[in-house]
């Protein structure tokens, strides 16, 4: 049987028909909660936007083994698109991920931490945490059973 994670995989591989492996995309699925949180305000600031450019980046640099640069900015290009695709459509996407990202959580404390930790670096990106960033950072740690 496969996992939801899985399952969420095949999905959202078929609906956006792009070439990425399940460790990349767990790299999105792990980073979700910070994008919700990013939005919480209703906009997008120049600094979070910045923050989720240079996690896309660190992202191409940590799976292109090439030498070739422009490998490295294909990669950060698809998670570019994908950061910013799934910020456009959070309400599509939302109780699928959180519900998959959940029960992967539930045997790995080392993502727990990262995305306790993500989620606090999104949100203190603009000008400090505001009290709506730390209302969903409490409500997602709840919802995914992070150590808060």
């Amino acid at each position: 049987m496969s996992s939801q994670v899985d399952l969420l995989f095949e999905e959202y591989l078929k609906t956006r028909k792009i070439d990425i492996n399940r460790g990349q995309f767990m790299y999105l699925l792990n980073l979700y909660p910070s994008l919700i949180v990013c939005m919480s305000d209703g906009v997008l600031d120049k600094e979070e936007w910045d923050g989720v450019l240079r996690i896309a980046d660190g992202i191409a640099e940590a799976y292109v083994e090439s030498p070739e640069k422009e490998e490295r900015q294909k990669m950060a290009l698809l998670f570019r698109t994908e950061f910013r695709y799934l910020l456009e459509n959070i309400d599509r996407w939302k109780k699928r991920f959180l519900n998959a990202l959940k029960n992967h959580l539930e045997n790995n404390t080392e993502d727990k931490e990262f995305v306790l930790e993500a989620m606090y670096l999104f949100a203190n990106a603009a000008d400090g945490i505001s009290d709506v960033e730390e209302s969903i950072i409490a409500e997602l740690s709840e919802r995914l059973s992070l150590e808060y």
